[in-house]
Parts: structure tokens; sequence; C-alpha cells
């Protein structure tokens, strides 16, 4: 009896080791099964850092405007929708002009009046001036000849006054001369006070001719001016479109009275599409990371995955609190393709922190982490190891290796077939 138990002990473990090793076998059969399907090859390249986060599209300051009215008048014409695209220029209201256009009118005949008359006049007043010139020539020439007839008759009165102490003349000979000399002599004083009127006469010509002259420059400016502000008020009742845009709202209909005041009655509201912004809401623990100038990647749910690029142009300072949560907006301008996208679209973000270039990288599926430790599954000849590794900064796709393995080195890696 004692023998046969030692046989039977014998028989069981006998067969607890085949057991054993028979798991074994399959166990180390399942687990190279799992790896014959995906070997990867430590190489070199980019591993990009990135926080991803959510966030809207809002108009930047100044995108959407409210086009106003700057003088009173019924509503004559509104030839738009909202929705509406219009370009710079484009009508968006006209008001009645009848006045302004009546206003203008007059002001064109008021500077046409100016522009007939007064050249008339100044044309006449030149022609009085060059008279007067002329008459100050002739007045000279008049003087100058009775200078000389006055000089001439002084000196035969003088002489004949001489002749006459010497009792050679006669007293009447001697009077005749003298008289006749007195004569001279007042002809050149009136001729002396002629000239001095002549050139009165031409100063006050001047001066009446350079008087128009400015009237006419002052006046015609004036009147011009007059007509420019009737041009710019009769302009104000055709409401136009400051830039290209989609209009967003309408407050006025055809029909309608408005009255311009203090506040411009609101027509409308144009939103420029090209300046929006993606407002970016960045959760407290990872704001530390995010800077000024950090290129962001981007995309909205109804462009599905289309990316839209741009860079953090601000952080604002006073956080925002959500549902207990504590978040910061950083602000994305100049994107591409701004255009296709409305205000209040969800984006759904991805700010990239830091790249760094030509690194050993795995695939992030391909490092594993047990016992407090990372490690990966290393292809040595027929055999496969765990291999630790010391892992880098990670993406989505790729994790850094920063010793544990050289280039070229072959690990394997669980095919998605596996699970």
């Amino acid at each position: 009896m004692g023998t046969m138990k030692k046989i039977l002990f014998a028989l069981f473990i006998t067969a607890s080791l085949f057991v054993g090793v028979f798991f074994l076998w399959q166990h180390n059969k399942d687990r190279n099964k799992l790896f014959h399907t995906v070997k990867v090859t430590v190489a070199k390249g980019d591993v990009v850092q990135s926080v991803e986060a959510t966030g809207v599209i809002k108009p930047s300051v100044g995108a959407e405007v409210k086009i106003g009215a700057r003088v009173t008048g019924m509503v004559t014409d509104e030839p738009i929708k909202v929705g509406d695209f219009v370009k710079k220029g484009t009508t968006i209201a006209k008001i009645d002009d009848q006045e302004l256009q009546k206003a203008l009118t007059i002001a064109k005949e008021e500077l046409q009046k100016i522009l007939d008359t007064y050249p008339k006049e100044i044309e006449r007043l030149q022609k009085e001036v060059k008279k007067a010139k002329l008459s100050v020539k002739n007045a000279k020439l008049v003087l100058e000849a009775a200078k000389a007839d006055a000089k001439t008759a002084n000196w035969l009165c003088e002489n004949k006054k001489q002749l006459r102490k010497r009792k050679s003349i006669s007293e009447k000979e001697y009077k005749t001369v003298c008289t006749e000399a007195y004569r001279k002599q007042k002809n050149y004083e009136e001729a002396l006070n002629a000239l001095q009127q002549a050139k009165l006469n031409a100063q006050a010509a001047q001066l009446a001719l350079e008087k128009m002259q400015k009237s006419f420059i002052h006046d015609s400016a004036i009147a011009k001016a007059k007509m420019e502000q009737a041009k710019i008020r009769l302009s104000y009742a055709t409401i136009k479109a400051p830039f290209d845009g989609i209009i967003t709202y309408i407050s006025t209909q055809k029909g309608e009275t408005v009255v311009a005041g203090l506040n411009a009655p609101q027509f409308a509201k144009i939103l420029d599409p090209n300046r929006l912004e993606n407002r970016i809401y960045i959760d407290e623990t990872v704001i530390a990371k995010i800077k000024k100038g950090m290129h962001v990647l981007f995309h909205v749910d109804s462009f599905g995955k289309k990316d839209f690029q741009g860079k953090i142009d601000q952080i604002y300072p006073q956080p925002e609190i959500q549902n207990g949560v504590v978040y910061y907006v950083g602000v994305v301008k100049s994107f591409n393709d701004a255009a296709l996208l409305r205000p209040e679209m969800t984006t759904h973000n991805k700010i990239i922190v830091q790249i760094i270039k030509n690194v050993l990288r795995l695939p992030n599926q391909a490092v594993k982490f047990k016992n407090g430790h990372f490690f990966v599954y290393l292809k040595r000849g027929s055999k496969v190891v765990e291999q630790r590794v010391q892992p880098g900064i990670s993406d989505e796709h790729y994790t850094q290796i920063l010793s544990g393995l050289k280039e070229g080195d072959i690990v394997l890696m669980e095919s998605k077939s596996a699970h």
C-alpha cells in the first residue's frame, strides 16, 4: 500500500510538471504570436507638445458696426435683408432727399452767380487800373513839359529883370516876359498836382481791383464750401456699407420716418467676417505653459476636420469661472479662411507648446508601464525582452525616448487586432 501511494504521488508530480511546462510554452507562444504582426524601428523625429482646449468664435472690437442715419426723413428704400453679404459702398437704405436736393441746387446757383459776376467786375476794374496808369504816364509827360517851359520862362524873366535895371528895355517888355513866366510856373504847379491826383487815382483803382479779387476768392470759397456741404448732406440720405461684410441685423423698414438727433437712428448691423477672433478657454492648470505668439490649430464642427491656423495674440489677465473651473482666455486673431466662420461657433483647439526636433521617439502604444517603471518589448534576435526606458515628453502620437534604446532597435508593439 505504501508503494502504491508513492507511485501515485510520483504520477501527480509528473502530471503537474507537464501541465506547468505546457502552460508556460503556451504563454510564450501566445506572447510571441502577439508581436509577430507589428514591428517598429526606433528612429528620430519630432515630438510636438500641445494643450487642447475649447473656444468660441467672437467678433473682434470694431468687427460689427452699427449703420445709422445722419439726416431726418422717411425711408424710401431698404434693399437688404439679414444674412446678405454686401460689398463696400452697397446701398443699405435711402431717405427722402427732396429738401436736400433743393438745398444743393440753391448752393450751386449761388456759386454760379459769383462765378459769373465777379470775373466781369474784376475785368472792368483791371481796365480802370490800366487807364489810371496811362493817366499817370500822361501826367508825367505834361509835368516834364510844364517844368521845362517854366524853367525857360523864369530864366527869361530874370534876364529881362537885369536889362530893366540897366534900362535897356522898357517896363512893359519886362512885365510881359515875367507875367508869362508866372503863368508857366502856375502851369507847372498844376501839372504837378495833376500827376499826384493821377497817382492817387491809380492807387485807388489798384486797391479796388485787389479788394474785388480777394472778395472773389473769399466768396467763391465760401460758396463752394456750402455747395460741398450740401452734397455731403445729400449723400447722408443714401446709407452705404462701410466695408465688405454680412448684414446681421435690420431695425427699420421702408416707409418709416427716422429723426436724426444726438444718436443716429440705427438701420442695420454689418459684420466684417475677416475680423473675427477665436477665444480659447485655457484651464488654470496649464495656463503657465501658454505664451503669446504660440501657434494654434483648431477646427469647428461645421467644417469637420478642416484646420484653421493662427497665433495667440493676447491672454486676458482676468479669469472666467465656469461650473467652478477657472479658465483664462487666450485670443487668436488673423487666422486663415475666417470668412467661413460665424460668431458663437465652438472651436476645438490645439495649442502648440513646444516642438522637440530630431529626437528618438516611439509610438505611444509601444511604451508600457508596470511595477513603477516604463519599458518596451525589444526584439533581440529571435527573443523578445522587456527593456526599461526613460521617456521624455509625449504628444498624441509619439513619446520621446531619453535612454534605454538606440536608433535602429526593433520594438514590438501590440496591434489593434489583438484586443
